[in-house]
């Protein structure tokens, strides 16, 4: 397994480097507690990495590859997620308001009191009722026309 703040660096130090390296590394790679803040990282492959309780805000991460991703807790406020692929992602409290997942693939991911506030959910793929339901969001959430905007969102109080 690969792991260490050598890693983050790595992914800090580009796109093409970082998926090279993970080319070579294809095992599961820790990086919990990742600050990557801003982060300029569409098309990176982050299949199956560990990202626990990392500061995502404001990352571009527009066609990434999630697949599988643990993003536990993770703070992705005003992300750029637009054609990700989430699909099969732990995304247990992770708190996605205000982010973009346009096109994004959530099949099969994990949402339980995940915060979508404020995200745009409008054209995401494969999100289905359960998921929406087990989520905490709000009147600026955009869902899917296919989905019913759950009662209890208007009265859920603060995030976590």
């Amino acid at each position: 397994m690969v792991c260490g703040k050598d890693l983050i660096r790595a992914l800090k130090g580009g796109v093409e480097y970082w998926n090279a390296l993970r080319h070579q590394n294809p095992d599961i790679v820790m990086l919990n507690g990742a600050d990557l803040e801003n982060a300029q990282l569409p098309c990176a492959d982050l299949h199956r990495v560990f990202l626990m309780e990392s500061d995502l805000r404001r990352a571009n991460l527009s066609c990434a590859n999630l697949e599988g991703a643990i993003l536990r807790n993770a703070d992705l406020r005003g992300s750029d997620l637009r054609h990700a692929n989430i699909a099969g992602a732990d995304l247990c409290r992770a708190n996605l308001s205000g982010a973009d997942l346009r096109e994004a693939s959530l099949t099969s991911t994990f949402m339980k009191r995940t915060d979508v506030r404020g995200a745009d959910l409008s054209t995401a793929l494969g999100l289905t009722d359960a998921q929406i339901n087990d989520a905490f969001g709000d009147d600026r959430t955009r869902l899917p026309g296919s989905l019913a905007r759950p009662t209890s969102w208007a009265a859920q109080g603060p995030w976590r």
